[in-house]
């Protein structure tokens, strides 16, 4: 799967869950009912604490929530919720390495541990591989079983709904739409005829600021996240809402020139690219293109290590 159609599902990913009242519903809703009964929701709060690093980050996507739980043991709860487009092989090693991470900063901040809940939300085509950290070790018998971790995550697999289910379950109409497109994003025939249902609240959606931004949210998604014509889209919009439509045109249009922005600085670095090739020194190139010393010292680096820009 290409890096940036990764990237376009996670960045859709992270905004529908960034919202504590979508949070506190989508739990409330998915979880068993002998946790979310003990979850305190109301004291949900979206950690900023950034658990992966920069290597890592395009690999992995994490929103990390802390909650109590219980009334008289008032224990600390970490919700991580990971998103996956695509079935992993060993998904108990990447949450690990997460929880790992979030127990060495509450040691390194003086703090309790506290347990942490790992939530997968997958959305992928295939049928998700659910299986115990302890199968992925063949010829293991009781005596080595007990140096082996054992945790298990909270799958929620998108397939396991049919689209009535989704709309039924859910109250508020950014999880109802939200999750709807990223459940039918692999399949643009359906997502097609599907328009009306999926975006049947959408007027309602579009009576608050919140609701007209998460709408921009989800037209950038559609238009990175399929290659379905930005008029077919269109059409399919005008049969439900016409302010809807004017949104998504607008949206559009605005995502377009931000494209053809990115492609002229493109093609400045690539002059400049050209120019190192030929020899000019950063003076000459800084007054030609207008980049910094830090930028064509960059390209040179490029240039070095024989990096195509194309």
């Amino acid at each position: 799967m290409k890096k940036n159609l990764i990237n376009s599902h996670d960045r859709f990913f992270k905004e529908l869950f960034s919202k504590k009242e979508e949070v506190s519903e989508f739990v409330e809703k998915t979880f068993p009912a002998e946790i979310a009964k003990n979850l305190d929701l109301e004291t949900l709060e979206l950690d900023k604490t950034e658990y992966v690093d920069s290597k890592l980050r395009t690999s992995f996507s994490d929103v990390v929530y802390n909650c109590k739980y219980g009334n008289e043991t008032n224990v600390k709860i970490s919700l991580l919720f990971e998103h996956k487009s695509h079935p992993e092989s060993y998904p108990h090693l990447q949450l690990l390495g997460y929880m790992l991470k979030i127990w060495e900063i509450q040691i390194k901040q003086k703090e309790e541990l506290t347990p942490v809940i790992p939530i997968i939300f997958y959305h992928g085509k295939k049928k998700w591989n659910n299986k115990p950290f302890e199968k992925y070790f063949n010829g293991t018998d009781k005596a080595l079983q007990r140096f082996i971790p054992k945790f298990d995550y909270q799958l929620i697999d998108t397939s396991d709904f049919t689209d009535a289910e989704i709309i039924k379950l859910f109250k508020s109409l950014q999880l109802q739409i939200g999750i709807l497109v990223m459940k039918n994003i692999f399949n643009e025939q359906k997502i097609l005829q599907e328009v009306n249902t999926i975006f049947a609240g959408l007027n309602q959606l579009l009576q608050t600021q919140q609701g007209e931004k998460f709408f921009e949210t989800i037209v950038a998604y559609l238009l990175y996240a399929t290659e379905i014509d930005t008029e077919k889209y269109v059409e399919k919009m005008k049969t439900i809402s016409i302010r809807g439509t004017e949104k998504f045109v607008s949206t559009a249009m605005k995502l377009e020139m931000k494209g053809e922005k990115r492609g002229l600085i493109r093609g400045i670095e690539k002059v400049a690219f050209n120019l190192i090739l030929k020899g000019f020194d950063n003076k000459f190139i800084n007054e030609a293109t207008g980049l910094t010393n830090d930028k064509i010292n960059y390209l040179r680096k490029a240039e070095k290590l024989n990096i195509d820009l194309d």
